[in-house]
């Protein structure tokens, strides 16, 4: 059998290894947290390393702020920091480290900066599936829906890599186009005839182009290609607030498993949306700070009672990109937006999402 009490500890070990701590280091560190305040002799016995070598080990542990060691007093004690406090560090350096390397991907990234004309259908096609392709988080995407047969596998690829889909076809025909929606999106809707046609991936890159670029009658129009955060938040709160609440729902798939992180906020909303319509309690731990602040980010947890959304059926949103929680931290009721929120109490950079 399984020895159930050191799983959990070799599954924490392995994470604090993936942070920069070396295995003996990560064994040392959850013997002082379990035993200590402790000597050094019950540190060694329960880490399994000599006592000389946790002495060495606890100076490396004490640099980084994982723990103290009172040297005053015989035999030495050594205790470990607050974990609030060991990795809210981490956190800040994380974070001021990811802005230091964002900052120089863009400045020495023109080209991800930029627009790109396009005339021909097949290229844009072929754009299409690329920005499919490469997306991590979230698909928001407007076609014709005599286009979904050349684009279907593509879909499913994204939705089996745990991409939210959010999918509207335009201008369907019943006698000339047969739906297999199965698989593909997360919700799909029946939009306008004519409507253009547009996607956005994870709110970074995407395309615009009327609706006769993939249409039958495709004539001398062109489609705009970008990649630039700004363009495509324009694209998808105008998506989001004219396209897709007219459109007629026909699928909405069914809860994602959980526990589950998201890096963007709109899955956290479809997903929580939907287990709560289930009946399922669902605890969010988000990573916050209050809104129009210059706080650090921290780990605030509590379940969520309520959503406001316009993802699925029915909506409750005041206008159409407003997608927000409603956190019970056990002190209190808090709202929570995603990244730049203005409206809500927090916002969030990422959350874990988990059954209670």
């Amino acid at each position: 059998m399984p020895d159930s009490t050191r799983q959990p500890n070799a599954t924490v070990r392995d994470r604090l290894q993936q942070y920069g701590l070396s295995e003996t280091e990560a064994e040392t560190y959850l013997a002082v947290v379990e035993k200590g305040p402790a000597t050094a002799r019950t540190v060694a016995e329960t880490a399994g390393v000599s006592k000389s070598y946790v002495y060495d080990i606890c100076e490396s542990l004490a640099a980084n702020g994982f723990v103290t060691v009172d040297d005053h007093r015989t035999p030495t004690v050594i205790r470990a920091t607050p974990p609030s406090k060991a990795f809210g560090t981490l956190r800040r350096e994380l974070d001021t480290l990811e802005t230091a390397v964002q900052t120089r991907y863009e400045n020495n990234s023109a080209d991800d900066n930029s627009f790109e004309v396009v005339k021909s259908r097949p290229t844009i096609i072929k754009r299409l599936k690329q920005h499919i392709e490469a997306a991590e988080c979230e698909v928001v995407l407007q076609v014709p829906a005599r286009r979904l047969p050349e684009i279907r596998d593509t879909l499913r690829r994204a939705r089996e890599r745990g991409i939210l889909v959010l999918l509207t076809l335009s201008s369907y025909d019943a006698a000339t186009t047969e739906l297999e929606l199965e698989g593909i999106a997360n919700a799909v809707r029946l939009g306008l005839d004519g409507a253009p046609s547009l996607l956005a991936t994870d709110q970074q890159r995407g395309f615009v182009s009327p609706s006769t670029m993939l249409s039958w009658d495709h004539d001398e129009t062109n489609a705009i290609t970008f990649t630039q955060e700004a363009v495509a938040a324009v694209l998808v709160g105008s998506y989001l607030g004219n396209y897709w609440p007219i459109g007629e729902e026909v699928l909405v798939s069914r809860t994602p498993s959980l526990p589950a992180r998201y890096d963007m906020f709109r899955p956290v909303v479809f997903t929580t949306t939907l287990a709560l319509r289930a009946g399922e309690s669902v605890v969010a731990d988000l990573y916050a700070r209050p809104t129009g602040s210059d706080d650090d980010f921290e780990v605030i947890s509590g379940e969520v009672i309520d959503v406001r959304q316009n993802l699925v059926e029915p909506h409750n949103s005041d206008f159409g990109f407003e997608n927000s929680l409603v956190v019970d931290t056990g002190q209190g009721r808090i709202t929570v937006g995603g990244y730049g929120a203005f409206l809500e109490d927090y916002e969030v950079k990422h959350t874990t999402l988990r059954r209670a």
